[in-house]
């Protein structure tokens, strides 16, 4: 029925956001003090389901009640504190978590709908409106979501109105279907870390963004004329099973592509980013992602079919939930590794496995499902997921950054800044006040540091996209995330005539330097950004002079973590010049120039929107 697709897109729609800022604020206060932070006891949020296992049968009003808690936590995340985003979201998402296994137990008619939903929830992400951030999260967009809150609404009460599903109470089974529930909950994580922010793609692969939105609106479109033909319903298990582990293997195969092989030695630094290619592998893994939602289809389908108990269905979502935080703690540790004892230095260079693993378990869950006959649905529900592709891509092409005009005169504005991943100084969301600084400063080029954004532990949010399209500039987003660095990009409005990532030897967090040719009127100038580990290790400066000893004029710039009555300060010095006149004694973000560029005016703008001051600085050509 269309109503049920609608209803299942905002529902998985809610719960992905909700999902995402949960982990995002917890995120944050780990982000604050650098360690494991108490806050991350509220990952029991994600155990909710084990309620339906334990007394009682809860009574049916207790569904509606779950989502009724879900849909007002969503609403009022945009008004929240980092404190109280963590608190709310985690209790809509137990209340989404909670309510999940009750509507997938729903008559088998249906397993169409929902898989239909998850792709209007999947299409209508809204991270294209918002050029690779949350529309309905900020500003005037958040009326997107009381929008979306009604139509659930209505939805919900058309859906209704239908006949109900036969009694279940007298041939329910106690058995519980823990393999479906991990082959769903595996489909869920990589919906909800991937496809439902094209951003993320591109930054894996080093797309460009539109490319990835087209990608994945291509897919689902291929999806819901499957739909509308009824091709899903005659696939049987092992087709289904045999799709998704051809797309577990493309997927997997795909991202350790994108992997740098970082060499042991520190000898073998500094190290260039090698160029790898055109990545086939993950492309057709890509358009073979509506395979999930097929998978989906059949999983739930089965799971009616067994008719378990709503105890059952608790002990196994129990375990489901369990599992969706384990995935989540793995892809966080790719990049947090240096601060997580025993298990954090495994998930180095292993991002690949955080995909892979519930692809290749969704694959398995799938394979093993007893093919049932499956009727060809008769809905509207294909219609409504490609109008939501449609808008997709049309809201990506229409927030695609238009570059503006590089300045007349022969001046060369450049702005640094660590945006401490889009939060203030006091730990709450501020890249929105980050972009009031950069638009007052108006720069020609700006550096920015821990920008590693577009990942679960940012709620998926492209801020350096967001900040080129509101700028108008280009985006170089230096290091793929695949890589688990700090994250370093660069902003220019000038034309970029060629750049490349070098890899700094690290012992910790992996650090990297980006450099850019920009072409400045007649002149060709290179602008370089690092981001060095804790201490600004004087090997990683070093490596870092090394890799551009030769380029002038040259701007170099970024945060650098050591302070100016430091060896590494001094070493810099015998090549650079320091653009700054007078530096603070605990200075730890620099500019160097080389001699044939001249400082026109230095500016420090100390602002609460993040943890260090934007420099900026005015240059012209000797």
């Amino acid at each position: 029925m269309l109503f049920e697709t609608l209803f299942f897109g905002a529902y998985f729609l809610f719960l992905f956001q909700l999902l995402g800022e949960f982990i995002a604020a917890i995120y944050a206060f780990g982000l604050l003090k650098l360690e494991i932070p108490p806050e991350l006891g509220a990952v029991v949020f994600l155990l909710s389901p084990l309620l339906l296992a334990i007394g009682r049968p809860p009574r049916p009003w207790a569904k509606k009640a779950a989502l009724v808690v879900m849909v007002l936590s969503r609403l009022a995340l945009p008004w929240l504190s980092t404190r109280g985003t963590l608190w709310v979201a985690g209790v809509g998402t137990a209340a989404g978590l909670f309510a999940l296994p009750w509507l997938l137990r729903r008559a088998e008619a249906t397993a169409a709908t929902v898989g239909l939903g998850l792709a209007v929830a999947v299409a209508g992400s809204l991270r294209a409106l918002g050029a690779g951030v949350d529309a309905s999260l900020m500003g005037s967009g958040q009326a997107l979501a009381w929008i979306v809150a009604g139509i659930a609404f209505w939805a919900w009460r058309r859906a209704e109105a239908a006949p109900p599903p036969a009694p279940e109470d007298t041939s329910a089974t106690s058995a519980a279907p823990y393999g479906l529930a991990l082959g769903i909950t595996s489909i869920f994580f990589l919906l909800f870390a991937a496809e439902t922010a094209p951003a993320v793609l591109a930054r894996w692969a080093e797309w460009p963004p539109l490319w990835a939105y087209y990608t994945v609106a291509l897919a689902l479109f291929g999806w819901c004329g499957a739909c509308a033909l009824g091709l899903t319903s005659r696939l049987s298990a092992r087709a289904v099973g045999f799709l998704l582990g051809l797309h577990a293997l493309l997927l997997g195969w795909g991202i350790a592509h994108w992997q740098t092989p970082f060499p042991t030695s520190p000898a073998a630094y500094p190290f260039p980013r090698p160029a790898l290619g055109f990545d086939w592998p993950l492309w057709l893994a890509v358009l073979l992602f509506p395979g999930l939602l097929v998978g989906f289809r059949r999983m739930t389908i089965a799971l009616q079919a067994q008719r378990p108990s709503l105890a059952a269905l608790g002990r196994a979502w129990g375990v489901g939930g369990l599992y969706l935080l384990l995935l989540i703690l793995a892809q966080v540790f790719t990049t947090t590794y240096d601060y997580i004892p025993v298990v954090g230095p495994w998930w180095r260079n292993r991002f690949w496995v955080v995909y892979a693993l519930p692809a290749a378990v969704a694959a398995w869950a799938a394979w093993k499902t007893p093919s049932l006959p499956t009727a060809r649905p008769r809905t509207r529900g294909p219609l409504v997921a490609a109008l939501a592709t449609v808008a997709m891509l049309l809201f990506a092409v229409i927030r695609a950054p238009r570059f503006a005009p590089p300045p007349p005169d022969k001046t060369l504005h450049v702005v640094t800044y660590n945006i401490q991943q889009g939060y203030r100084a006091d730990g709450e969301k501020g890249w929105e006040d980050q972009l009031a600084v950069l638009s007052a400063l108006r720069p020609d080029v700006i550096a920015l540091e821990e920008s590693d954004t577009a990942r679960l532990s940012g709620a998926n949010n492209d801020l350096v996209g967001y900040f080129a399209s509101a700028l108008h500039m280009e985006a170089i987003y230096g290091p793929p995330t695949v890589d688990g660095t700090f994250g370093i990009a660069l902003l220019s409005r000038w034309p970029v005539v060629a750049t490349q990532t070098i890899y700094l030897y690290s012992q910790g967090e992996q650090t990297a330097l980006l450099w850019a040719t920009l072409q400045v009127h007649e002149s060709r100038v290179t602008i370089a950004v690092t981001h060095l580990g804790n201490g600004g290790p004087i090997i990683q400066q070093k490596e870092v002079l090394s890799a551009i000893a030769d380029r002038k004029p040259l701007v170099l710039l970024g945060d650098f973590n050591f302070r100016p009555d430091t060896p590494q300060y001094r070493l810099t010095l015998q090549t650079l010049q320091d653009a700054n006149p007078s530096p603070a004694p605990d200075e730890i973000d620099h500019v160097f120039i080389t001699s044939d560029l001249q400082v026109l005016s230095f500016q420090k703008v100390t602002a609460a929107a993040s943890d260090h001051p934007a420099l900026a600085v005015v240059l012209t050509f000797r």
